[in-house]
């Protein structure tokens, strides 16, 4: 196999979810994007397409039981959160609802105001890894 830069498909943009409180405090689901490009990550490894770095705070797992329900509350930090394994389930406060499967990202950035509610789903536990973000404007 040849190593090549490059790609018939653009990778120029990932695109996940977010939890957000506005002024009034109620929670809505949101879009993030980030740009991509290309460039040596890793050399002598062939390029791949990367993001801009953020800082973080710190990280840690979390293991959620079967059967789990939390209700409404605000995210404790701002905070990544990627699905491992097990399925789960987010609800703004304005009712929307979305599912997480493994290999799902959703960043919790609803700090303040009612939250959300999320839950387990299914038979099994639930695996995440947790990256807390600095809160913006600090």
């Amino acid at each position: 196999m040849t190593a090549s830069t490059e790609h018939p498909v653009s990778h120029s943009t990932l695109a996940f979810g977010r939890i957000y409180a506005d002024d009034a405090g109620e929670s809505h689901f949101g879009a993030l994007s980030f740009d991509m490009a290309e460039r040596s990550f890793a050399p002598p490894a062939p390029p791949f397409w990367v993001s801009r770095m953020d800082e973080a705070v710190r990280q840690g797992f979390l293991v959620v039981p079967t059967g789990w329900v939390g209700d409404l509350h605000p995210a404790p930090v701002r905070m990544w959160i990627f699905l491992l394994d097990g399925e789960m389930t987010f609800e703004a406060s304005d009712g929307e609802c979305r599912s997480l499967v493994p290999g799902s990202a959703l960043l919790l950035d609803d700090t303040r105001g009612k939250g959300h509610r999320s839950w387990v789903i299914g038979g099994n536990i639930a695996t995440l890894a947790m990256v807390e973000m600095p809160v913006l404007g600090r």
